[in-house]
């Protein structure tokens, strides 16, 4: 599996990332045999990176990943995790980072994780869930709290989310804090990598990619199978919408244009969802959900098959940029 430059961070990244995330499960339900094979697999084909959080089912994640990882030698997997800050708490920002970080270390049984994120959505305006640019930026704020942490060894590098309002978050992207960031996109989303959104009236990402590269920052691709919606028409019941704009009716419809589209190319719709995301060279890696050992091997056979082609890649872009109305 090729290592991609994790934009200015020290790191070496794979092309896919193992989710830890509820969507997905793998690291949650499963016992623990079934996690040691999903991670012993994806480790042989050259997956040298997990993402999780605190949130995902209240620290289960994070602990199980804590109890797999002395099965593996040291060098065999970098951590990301990330936390949920409150934004009306009595305690300060800086007294809940140091909190979250030990509790997250002392879960995943490390001294240290390669990077650590804000959870939260960056908004215009605040709310008793999510931040406002002014929230993270201004003196004292979650940028500042969370660089003052890069500084006593516990992470090395810092990012957010980049869920909630787009031109929030561009701000907060351009102010040079962060050194990744976690971007929404897919085949029916692809808007963070418009120049502008034009017509688009889905929820709005544009510049996105654009602005991150700007300031060298590391890219992790979220969402790429929109959980689940372009893997299966199987629902799990996990479905967790993190978008707001078109409703399911809509959703479903520009499902079925899309997999008319390539219906005739190579790989299940899981695969096709993929090879989408391997397409954009922007991209640092991949984080991909799992529910089975199934799904991982699935997914290494569609990486295996590689990126889509220019012409069906033109085809695609057409149907997005008139909001599928074809």
């Amino acid at each position: 599996m090729k290592i991609r430059r994790f934009g200015r961070t020290e790191f070496k990244i794979s092309q896919l990332t193992f989710g830890g995330g509820w969507v997905g499960g793998i690291l949650i339900d499963p016992d623990k045999e079934i996690m040691h094979k999903a991670l012993s697999l994806a480790s042989e084909k050259g997956v040298n990176w997990i993402d999780t959080a605190e949130a995902y089912s209240e620290g289960k994640s994070e602990k199980n990943i804590g109890d797999l990882l002395p099965l593996f030698s040291n060098d065999k997997f970098q951590i990301s995790t990330k936390a949920r800050l409150d934004p009306n708490s009595s305690e300060s920002i800086v007294s809940q980072i140091d909190r979250k970080i030990d509790a997250s270390l002392g879960r995943l049984q490390r001294n240290f994780v390669e990077l650590y994120q804000l959870h939260n959505r960056i908004q215009n305006i605040s709310d008793k869930n999510n931040f406002s640019v002014k929230d993270i930026l201004k003196k004292g704020g979650v940028a500042d709290a969370m660089e003052k942490f890069k500084s006593d060894g516990r992470i090395k590098s810092i990012g957010i989310t980049a869920l909630g309002d787009i031109d929030a978050i561009n701000k907060v992207v351009l102010s040079d804090y962060f050194d990744v960031a976690q971007i929404y996109y897919n085949l029916l989303n692809p808007s963070a990598s418009f120049s502008s959104p034009e017509n688009w009236n889905d929820h709005n990402f544009s510049n996105l990619i654009k602005n991150c590269i700007s300031k060298d920052m590391g890219l992790m691709n979220i969402r790429i199978y929109a959980a689940g919606y372009l893997a299966t028409d199987k629902r799990h019941g996990r479905e967790i919408p993190v978008t707001f704009g078109i409703d399911e009716t809509e959703l479903n419809k520009r499902v079925e244009k899309i997999n008319f589209i390539l219906k005739d190319i190579q790989g299940t719709n899981a695969q096709k969802a993929l090879r989408y995301g391997l397409s954009n060279e922007n991209m640092s890696t991949i984080v991909i959900g799992l529910a089975k050992i199934s799904h991982l091997e699935e997914a290494l056979e569609g990486y295996e098959i590689g990126s889509l082609d220019q012409e069906i890649l033109k085809k695609i872009e057409e149907l997005q940029n008139n909001n599928f109305i074809n």
